[in-house]
């Protein structure tokens, strides 16, 4: 199996970022031209703005063929930018159907079909002796990265590797599964430190590729620095520097530290004790939502399935869901309710057992939440270069 290692990939996503100017792109190309071949087809160029109105065109990444031990490789890394946060906290931002199947996010949709042309162009000069492509990312470029590793699976067949740092959701569950179907558990490895607050966007339902599993590579951090510290590269490299664990991805794996998403969800929900939010608890809240739509299905037998024009459809699509799950019968109303009682201590909303649960109710305490996490998310783009 052809995988990069954890300190080189890291280090490629990283790296991507000199390619924004021309006095520092030779630079890159000097760095890894050992190993990768960067020719004139190289460049992706895409527009990317808010990520809503598209104004600026740019290099988003570059592809190359390997040379010397990477022959039959090849490799597309994506940068991000500074610019995007906004998109991916607006609750009126939409969702585009991806050529693979499934909702995405329509700013990465939007920006993924501006260098399509480009990825295009470099997929059908690639020789046929290459068997693997490589791709990496970091932050939005992640988000870039996973939509373009699942576009060459399915476009070429051949085997593709996604290495992805500090990158936020990318579509519903319905692309979630299906890329990670594709890609394979053993080719994706989505890097991300405990209190780095951009992979906590899009807010639920956004799923990452995966949510879980052996390609979900949890780093730990310290609650003392700031985030937005934990969000930039030089800390992902620092995190995957011991000796032995950046030669080697079953070593960051077994390195996982303990979360509080490994212990009990329902003795959260269960728990009365005082809230408040932090980086912590956004995310324990995050897994009690999906704990408590599980528990709808196994209980009540009904589904949720998603759909709309925007995340702000989604948001009402959810409140409904959860108000006829809670009116199905006392087992389910109980997880609901628990559920409410929880978020709302978390955002300032008094839920009580006695509390009558209304649409409005719901919808208010989950736009509020996302509003909550977005904020933090913000202040980490205000304070971070990539």
């Amino acid at each position: 199996m052809t995988h990069l290692t954890p300190e080189l990939s890291a280090n490629i996503a990283n790296d991507i970022y000199l390619i924004k100017n021309q006095h520092t792109r030779k630079l890159f190309f000097d760095l890894y031209s050992d190993q990768f071949n960067f020719d004139t087809d190289s460049n992706l160029s895409g527009k990317t703005g808010a990520f809503i109105l598209l104004k600026k065109e740019q290099s988003l990444g570059l592809a190359a063929t390997g040379v010397k031990q990477r022959t039959g490789e090849a490799l597309i890394a994506l940068k991000g930018t500074s610019n995007g946060y906004d998109a991916l906290t607006d609750l009126n931002a939409g969702l585009k159907q991806f050529k693979t199947g499934g909702l995405v996010h329509q700013g990465f949709f939007y920006a993924f079909q501006t260098f399509l042309p480009d990825l295009d162009r470099f997929l059908s000069s690639i020789p046929d002796n290459i068997h693997t492509i490589h791709c990496v990312g970091h932050s939005l470029g992640g988000a870039l990265a996973t939509l373009t590793a699942d576009y060459l699976k399915a476009a070429s067949g051949r085997t593709v590797n996604l290495y992805t740092f500090g990158s936020p959701r990318v579509g519903l569950n319905f692309f979630s599964d299906g890329a990670r179907r594709r890609l394979g558990n053993e080719n994706i490895f989505r890097v991300y430190h405990r209190t780095d607050p951009v992979p906590m966007v899009p807010t639920w339902p956004f799923m990452h590729v995966p949510d879980s599993g052996p390609g979900d590579l949890l780093l730990d951090s310290s609650a003392a620095l700031n985030p937005a510290e934990y969000h930039k590269m030089a800390n992902y490299i620092a995190s995957l520097s011991g000796t032995e664990e950046k030669h080697n991805w079953e070593l960051v794996r077994k390195k996982r530290p303990p979360t509080p998403i490994q212990r009990s969800i329902q003795s959260w929900l269960e728990s009365d004790g005082p809230l408040s939010l932090t980086l912590n608890t956004a995310w324990v809240a995050a897994e009690a939502v999906m704990w408590v739509l599980k528990k709808v299905v196994e209980l009540a037998g009904i589904a949720l399935v998603l759909g709309g024009a925007t995340t702000f459809t989604l948001m009402d699509q959810l409140a409904i869901f959860l108000k006829k799950a809670h009116d199905f019968g006392k087992k389910v109303s109980h997880w609901v309710t628990r559920l409410l009682i929880r978020l709302g201590r978390l955002i300032g909303i008094v839920v009580t057992d006695g509390t009558n649960i209304t649409i409005a109710l719901i919808r208010t305490i989950f736009i509020r939440m996302h509003n909550a996490v977005s904020e933090l998310v913000l202040r980490a783009g205000r304070h971070t270069d990539h």
